[in-house]
């Protein structure tokens, strides 16, 4: 009688989470059996006991097996899944591929320093290099580069919002260079039927709370007028695109100006200096609020 143990090189190829932890042992030497590329040999033989009078011995084997599998891609939702399943990837900001649906593909900037990382930036501006004043379609849809201007798109957002409840960061910039956040314990974004329909509440942070007031509202563009105001269309008013109640105290997504200047038009968050002025930096960024 023969007992046979294997100590076995694995090489994983994981996409999402990198190397598995506690992988079928007995599945994965069956497919490295049958993988021509793999190579192995018989290291020791080790006699354990010995029965002479019914003729049972019991050897131990070791056997050094090397090669690689390549396993299937597991696709992640967003950042926050990306760094659960590798945690390597903390403090590594960047550009990701996520899957916000199994048919959707897409890129994000992910902010896997801080807090604890695994935000999903949904919006960034960092100069005026990338036109924020734009169509329904567009906004649908997402547009600019994930490494410096963009956004992420209101599809993509009521996906990453609608199964999980997340947790809204926005982190500003003044041109004095003064920073600030808030924070917002949920947050949502309901699909195009209800007009991308915003849910916001449980502000806590240091610019003061300029959101809460757009809850409850619908997503307006320059061509399609969604708020409350009855004097005219918000977003052509205040040259941007936003959840516009009647107008607004917050308008991240408005005309970027290149000094601090005080105008409705502009991108701003009124109660952080109960002003309009203008941003140098916006961005916001979400993950599930149970992180």
């Amino acid at each position: 009688m023969r007992s046979l143990g294997i100590y076995v090189t694995l090489i994983l190829f994981m996409f999402c989470y990198g190397l598995q932890k506690h992988p079928d042992i007995q599945e994965l030497l069956t497919k490295f059996l049958k993988n021509k590329k793999i190579s192995w040999k018989h290291t020791k033989s080790n006699l354990k006991s010995s029965k002479l009078v019914n003729l049972k011995v019991d050897i131990l084997s070791s056997y050094e097996v090397k090669g690689g599998i390549e396993t299937k891609k597991k696709k992640c939702v967003d950042c926050s899944e990306i760094l659960m399943n590798n945690p390597s990837r903390r403090n590594k900001d960047g550009v990701y591929e996520i899957y916000p649906a199994k048919s959707m593909k897409t890129y994000a900037f992910c902010d896997m320093t801080t807090n604890g990382g695994g935000w999903t930036v949904i919006q960034n501006r960092m100069d005026k290099s990338t036109d924020f004043y734009r169509t329904w379609k567009e906004y649908k849809a997402g547009f600019g580069s994930p490494s410096q201007n963009y956004w992420i798109g209101n599809d993509v957002i009521h996906l990453l919002t609608k199964n999980k409840t997340q947790r809204l960061r926005v982190e500003l910039q003044r041109f004095s260079g003064e920073k600030g956040y808030a924070e917002y314990s949920t947050f949502a974004v309901g699909n195009e039927s209800s007009k991308y329909r915003l849910n916001v509440s449980g502000y806590k942070g240091k610019i003061s709370d300029s959101l809460v007031y757009h809850s409850g509202m619908k997503f307006s563009t320059p061509d399609q007028d969604n708020d409350s105001y009855s004097g005219g269309s918000c977003s052509q008013i205040t040259h941007g695109a936003w959840w516009y109640n009647n107008c607004h105290y917050s308008n991240l997504n408005g005309k970027y100006m290149d000094t601090a200047t005080n105008d409705k038009k502009s991108n701003t968050w009124y109660h952080w200096k109960n002003n309009l002025e203008s941003l140098q930096t916006t961005r916001m960024m979400i993950r599930p609020a149970n992180i």
